[in-house]
């Protein structure tokens, strides 16, 4: 509506003006003529009064008045000599109430004026002095009628007027439109925000809200990318919030998995506790009721020292970037493995050479005897394990791979989380609380490494894959080199 009021007050602005030029250029052009006129009918005069001494004949002057004009010719107050043109080049005298109208509206000589004649509209008069031989002066009075002027300029303002209302309202229709087209967006922005705030936010998973449509038509304008950003938005929005109810679950679970794991042992100690303090207990069974005392607070220092290294990968993932030899590593973890779990087969294929990587080598142990103990713990007795190194332009690739039970097809996306429990239709040797993969995931995160699990009937394959990278300090000079 503003676009289309501008442009109409542009609209009239301009028809106003060119009006009164065109109006000024036709009240000129009759002015010409009148002047004309009156100079050739005061030449006349003058001429018939030198060479006559007396005005001229009446038709002596059809040829010098315009069509739809008059002259006059006074001396003193009367009138001498008069004709009127009509429109279609008939002329007669004038009246005497025309010729008194004239008289009433007295003006200047050589003064230009308007008058208005009750029966033929207004004209445009001069007058002139022509002075004879006798001493007689005569005044010279011709006019020209405005009608045709004032036709010509009605027609042009009907016209004009007629045509800027036609473009004022193709304007507003086409405006209209364009606005429509161009806030139709806006609308929906405004739709799926209200939709957002009524949607519950505060608590639990977030449901996938609308979006704002984009309209292919209004690609790249200012409601196409408000659009875009509010979609963007709401993308962000919903995957933080999701993402911070995924956490607030995970820590839910966390914290009633650890309570559950930290009960069991701490039961077990106050029982023994209470077995220990009864009267007369028989020395044996006292002995044994301290040995599993001890190995229940062992077990519990362990899953407290567990927590404690993923509270502290969780707070600072920041790992040590030196040389490790890696083939060293995975010799001592298999020979230690080997008294761990006598009843396995335990096999290494590693490369003739040594192979060093870069990484922290703590980390790096933890993440190889995780794995093997998940082996060992969890495939029944005469499992066959083997541990491997591979290299290629990549890096380099830890294996450990056995020919158990394997993993069921559904523990696999939860594999790595803390806590998690799988059956492998064996009974697991010894007890474990499930966080040792948890910790292999934790650390190869926070060293920048992959983690990789591949599972069958036929057995199960992890594999830790450490990337090429640079070094915090270099590998320091062997003696004597």
């Amino acid at each position: 509506m503003i676009v289309s009021s501008l442009l109409l007050a542009a609209l009239i602005a301009l028809g106003v003006t060119s009006i009164v030029i065109l109006r000024e250029s036709l009240v000129a052009q009759a002015a010409s003529t009148m002047h004309l006129s009156n100079e050739s009918a005061r030449s006349q005069v003058f001429m018939s009064l030198e060479r006559t001494d007396a005005l001229p004949l009446f038709d002596d002057f059809s040829i010098v008045v315009p069509p739809d004009g008059f002259f006059l010719v006074v001396e003193g107050s009367d009138p001498r000599l008069s004709a009127f043109f009509t429109r279609d080049y008939l002329y007669r005298p004038l009246t005497a109430g025309e010729i008194h109208e004239i008289q009433s509206q007295p003006f200047a000589v050589d003064e230009t004026r308007k008058i208005q004649l009750s029966d033929h509209g207004t004209y445009l008069v001069t007058a002139s002095v022509a002075g004879g031989s006798t001493g007689a002066a005569y005044i010279v009075v011709t006019g020209v009628g405005l009608r045709d002027t004032e036709s010509v300029v009605m027609t042009y303002v009907i016209w004009i007027t007629a045509g800027g209302l036609a473009v004022a309202a193709l304007a507003a229709v086409l405006g209209y439109r364009l606005v429509t087209r161009e806030l139709g967006p806006l609308e929906h922005v405004a739709e799926v925000a209200q939709q957002v705030t009524d949607a519950p936010l505060s608590t639990g998973e977030v449901a996938p809200q609308g979006r704002v449509t984009r309209d292919p038509r209004l690609r790249g304008s200012e409601a196409d990318r408000v659009a875009m950003a509010l979609n963007h938005l709401l993308e962000h929005v919903e995957s933080s919030l999701n993402a911070r109810h995924r956490a607030e679950k995970s820590m839910r679970r966390f914290i009633a998995e650890a309570s559950h794991e930290l009960r069991n042992p701490l039961a077990s100690i106050r029982g023994y506790a209470d077995f220990y303090s009864q009267p007369n207990a028989d020395p044996a069974e006292m002995a044994n009721a301290l040995g599993r005392v001890g190995a229940e607070a062992k077990r519990m220092s362990t899953l407290v020292d567990d927590l404690l290294l993923l509270a502290r990968l969780d707070a600072d993932p920041q790992m040590r970037r030196d040389h490790v030899d890696l083939s060293q590593v995975v010799l001592e973890t298999v020979s230690d493995s080997r008294f761990a779990f006598p009843d396995h087969s335990w096999q290494i294929a590693v490369p003739d050479d040594a192979v060093t990587v870069v990484g922290d080598e703590d980390g790096i142990r933890q993440i190889l005897l995780n794995l093997v103990a998940n082996a060992g713990h969890h495939t029944p007795a005469g499992t066959r394990v083997l541990i491997s190194i591979r290299e290629d332009e990549h890096g380099t690739t830890l294996t450990v791979e056995d020919d158990g039970p394997g993993i069921p097809a559904a523990a696999i996306p939860t594999l790595f989380d803390r806590f998690a429990q799988v059956d492998r239709g064996t009974a697991a040797r010894g007890s474990t609380v499930g966080l040792g993969l948890a910790i292999v995931k934790a650390l190869a995160t926070a060293s920048g490494y992959e983690v990789g699990v591949v599972s069958d009937g036929g057995g199960t394959r992890f594999s830790v894959t450490i990337p090429r990278g640079p070094l915090a300090e270099e590998p320091p000079a062997t003696a004597g080199a």
